[in-house]
C-alpha cells in the first residue's frame, strides 16, 4: 500500500511539471464550459480539491462517490457570484436508502445577465433594438453512491444539459434567410466516481470522471462538453502523523491531478483546518495559473450551525481569478432533515 501511494504521489508531482504544458496550450477546446463551474464554496475554497469530501451533499458535483456517505436525507444550495456579472447557482436532495445506498436529486442553472441586440436600421440612430430571446444554460440530474464494502465506494450521476444562446436572423448576401433561428443545443451527459478509504491511518485514493459525452455537433462545427478526469489523494495529517490532536482538531491535506479538456494537466493542493467540529479554515492553489494566468488561489471558511431543529453547514469562499477577470465569490448552505 505505501508503495501505490508514493507512486500516485510521484505521478501527480511529474504530472504538475510536464513540459508538454509549456509546447501546447490546450485552451477553448470545448462547449458548454458552464459545467465546469465550481459547485461548493467549500471546494472552491480548496481550489476545488473536493474528490475525497465525505457527508457532504455537495461532493455530487465533484465526485458522485461522496454521495454513499451522506447522511440521513440532505439538502444542499450554492451561488457563486461568477465573473462579468454572470451567476450560477447549484441545489442538490437526497436520500439515504441505507443498504440500497443513496439517491440525490441536482440542478445547475446558469445566468448570463442581461443582453441587448441591435441591426442596422435606416433611422436618426443608425440602428434598432432587436429581442435576442433566452440567454441561459442547465443541468439536471439524478445521482447515486453506494458503499461497496467499507472502505471502497463508487457513485455516477446522470444529467440532461443544455445551453440556450438566444435568437438571431441569418442572412445570405444581404437577403434575410432565417428569421428567429434558435440557438439551442442539449444532450446527455455522465459524471462517474470512486473512492478508497486505504486503511492506513487517514489516507484516501479518489478518482473521477465528469461530463462525459458523444461529441457535440453545433452549425458546421463539432466540439465536446469540458470532459474532466482527477486522480487524487488526501489525508488528516494530525492523525497521520500521530499527533494526538485528531479529537478536536482537525487538518486535511488534498492534492488532485487534473487532465480537463479545456487546459494542459494541473494540479491542484487544498488545505482544510477544522475546529471542534464547529470552525474550518481552507485555502487552495491550482497549477492551471502557471498556464493561462487565469485563476490559482482560493481561500474561505465554514460554520456548523445547530439550533436543535436545524443542523447544517454554512460556507463562504474567496477565488483569485486574476487582474483581468477579477475575484469570485460563493456562499453555500447545506442540512440534513
Amino acid at each position: 500500500m505505501k508503495k501505490i501511494c508514493f507512486l500516485l504521489i510521484l505521478t501527480l508531482f511529474i504530472w504538475a511539471a510536464h513540459p508538454a504544458q509549456a509546447e501546447m496550450k490546450k485552451l477553448g477546446q470545448a462547449g458548454m464550459t458552464f459545467l465546469s463551474i465550481g459547485g461548493s464554496a467549500r471546494a472552491a475554497g480548496m481550489a476545488n480539491v473536493f474528490d475525497w469530501a465525505q457527508n457532504d451533499l455537495g461532493s455530487v458535483f465533484y465526485n458522485p462517490a461522496g454521495l454513499a456517505s451522506v447522511e440521513n436525507r440532505a439538502f444542499f444550495f450554492n451561488y457563486t457570484q461568477w465573473i462579468a456579472d454572470m451567476s450560477v447557482a447549484h441545489f442538490a436532495i437526497s436520500w439515504n436508502s441505507d443498504s440500497y445506498g443513496v439517491f440525490a436529486l441536482h440542478a445547475q442553472l446558469m445566468d448570463y445577465g442581461d443582453f441587448e441586440g441591435t441591426v442596422i436600421a435606416n433611422n436618426s440612430d443608425g440602428y434598432a433594438d432587436v429581442d435576442v430571446g433566452t440567454v441561459s444554460a442547465m443541468s439536471i440530474g439524478i445521482g447515486y453512491g453506494i458503499k461497496m464494502t467499507d472502505q471502497f465506494a463508487i457513485g455516477g450521476n446522470i444529467k440532461f444539459v443544455s445551453q440556450k444562446l438566444g435568437i438571431t436572423d441569418t442572412y445570405v448576401s444581404n437577403a434575410l434567410e432565417e428569421k428567429g433561428k434558435a440557438n439551442e443545443i442539449s444532450d446527455i451527459a455522465f459524471d462517474f466516481g470512486t473512492s478508497f478509504n486505504t486503511g492506513f491511518r487517514s489516507l484516501m485514493l479518489t478518482m473521477s470522471i465528469r461530463n462525459y459525452a458523444s461529441q457535440q455537433l453545433y452549425e458546421n462545427e463539432e466540439f465536446q462538453l469540458p470532459q474532466t478526469y482527477k486522480i487524487g489523494i488526501a489525508a488528516d495529517l494530525w492523525q497521520m502523523f500521530d499527533t494526538g490532536l485528531g479529537e478536536d482538531q482537525t487538518a486535511v491535506l488534498a492534492i488532485e491531478g487534473v487532465d480537463s479538456q479545456n487546459h494542459p494537466e494541473f494540479v491542484n493542493f487544498g488545505l482544510e483546518y477544522g475546529m471542534m467540529h464547529m470552525l474550518a479554515l481552507r485555502l487552495g492553489w491550482s497549477t492551471a495559473q502557471s498556464v493561462d494566468g487565469i485563476g490559482g488561489f482560493g481561500a474561505g471558511a465554514g460554520f456548523k450551525l445547530d439550533t436543535g431543529a436545524f443542523v447544517g453547514n454554512v460556507d463562504v469562499s474567496y477565488s483569485d481569478y486574476g487582474s483581468v477577470l477579477g475575484e469570485v465569490l460563493r456562499f453555500s448552505i447545506s442540512g440534513s432533515f
